[in-house]
């Protein structure tokens, strides 16, 4: 029987402070050194090499799980389920579905009778779902009898989250995380930026940048490429990409402003702009067959009336050779930082948008940006730091930018930038840093004519 979600969280929030306050005082009692060790220690605490009495241990274990769970119980469960996503258990629920079977059937379903749709054997599975139960995934009715709960309706095959989490345990890029030290100890390889020396390039032998397998080179890539843009959808919401929509100060703009949304695929944050400030004009501009779906498909069903209002453009362009639509008041530019996307090719695409700016327009990258763990004194933080003796770039509660950036490295060899990567190129570019807008994970850079 559950209790009321709002006695749960001041339970947890009483059960972590108890047990740390436990853990704290077994610190102290030491008489060699009485005292809690501080994570920047590098000696060993008198107490490292001993064995915690029982009742430290369920401290220490209550802390643990607690916290979880409090994080858990608060968390959006797209946001958390990103988070944890992990290949053995979660490959063996995503790919036998096992949250479609438990669909509608909150009492729970026996771990036998799961066995049957679903293939496994129902000893392992119920092995399996028990380990993903103790991370607060599913839920164990009674003795071997599993139920959905707020985490695993997640997985349900229909949604972005379960094409993700496919994607992520899944070969080729489940396999490519196992050869990342071979690759980055290999002589020549290690030293490389090329896209096609990647871990996954050496787990798959195949010879080209995952992007080209993705487009259908060989066919077999094409299936797994349409997964991962249906799973990007996945991320993108749980990873607020529509923040820029809140998170920037659109209505400031003059009315009848001009705003290009550059590479953003069929125009999901457009079509969220128009929604919101249909003050703005908008243009959507990427490569041809993203134009071609948002112009024919997307568009005309999701938001026509935006189409007859005459408030959206569409025009087709290879910002690699092609300069944008030119005098727009602002240029929103996402993807300039992964992906297929070198240095070089990120300069040009900013010089070409450069060259069309008028003296009062604006770039906003779209971005992760990689934050050091060295903390700064304030005065002199672009970013807002997390207060001590949190890490100033939040430490795991903003870990994603940084599996991301590892995710990069696996599977195309390039990486996530930093903010003194992105400066260099807006000065290479003609541009200049404005502002840095914090969006609570992606962030926005404002960059201007220099």
């Amino acid at each position: 029987m559950s209790s009321p979600p709002g006695s749960d969280i001041s339970r947890l929030v009483s059960i972590i402070k108890a047990a740390a306050d436990n853990i704290e005082s077994f610190y102290k009692s030491d008489p060699k050194k009485p005292s809690v060790p501080s994570l920047d220690d590098t000696e060993p605490h008198p107490l490292d090499d001993g064995v915690y009495p029982l009742e430290v241990k369920h401290s220490l274990q209550m802390l643990e799980g607690a916290c979880a769970q409090l994080c858990t119980n608060l968390a959006r469960p797209n946001h958390t389920m990103l988070n944890i996503f992990e290949p053995a258990c979660l490959g063996v629920v995503l790919r036998a579905r096992v949250a479609d079977v438990l669909l509608d059937k909150p009492a729970g379903v026996p771990v036998a009778e799961i066995s049957k749709h679903c293939g496994v054997e129902s000893r392992k599975l119920s092995r399996v779902l028990r380990t993903l139960c103790s991370n607060h995934i599913f839920r164990e009715v009674s003795n071997n009898v599993f139920a959905n709960n707020r985490l695993s309706i997640q997985l349900v095959s229909s949604t972005p989250m379960w094409s993700l989490g496919v994607h992520s345990v899944d070969e080729p890029n489940g396999r490519a995380a196992l050869y990342l030290a071979d690759t980055l100890l290999d002589s020549e390889w290690g030293a490389s930026y090329a896209a096609e020396h990647s871990p996954f390039n050496r787990a798959t032998g195949y010879p080209h940048p995952l992007y080209m397998f993705f487009e259908g080179v060989p066919p077999k890539g094409a299936e797994q490429g349409a997964r991962f843009a249906k799973g990007m959808v996945g991320w993108n919401e749980a990873a607020d990409a529509g923040a820029i929509v809140t998170g920037y100060p659109w209505d400031k703009l003059p009315p009848g402003s001009i705003v290009n949304d550059l590479g953003g695929g069929w125009g999901h944050i457009a079509m969220q702009l128009y929604k919101q400030y249909s003050n703005l004009i908008l243009k959507l501009q990427d490569l041809p067959e993203r134009i071609q779906q948002a112009q024919k498909d997307v568009w005309p069903k999701e938001c026509p009336e935006a189409v007859a209002d005459g408030k959206i453009e569409f025009k087709a362009v290879d910002l690699s050779m092609e300069t944008p639509i030119p005098n727009c008041d602002v240029y929103l530019v996402k993807s300039i930082g992964r992906h297929n996307m070198t240095s070089d090719l990120a300069l040009k695409i900013l010089s070409n948008t450069r060259n069309v700016m008028t003296p009062t327009s604006r770039i906003l990258i779209n971005e992760y940006t990689i934050q050091s763990t060295a903390r700064v004194p304030n005065n002199e933080a672009k970013f807002n730091q997390a207060p001590l003796p949190l890490l100033p770039n939040f430490g795991a509660g903003r870990i994603r930018p940084h599996y991301l950036d590892m995710a990069m490295l696996t599977q195309l060899n390039s990486e996530e930038r930093t903010l003194e990567d992105y400066i260099q190129l807006a000065e290479s570019s003609g541009l200049r840093l404005v502002k840095v807008w914090d969006l609570g994970e992606a962030g926005l850079l404002e960059l201007a004519p220099a």
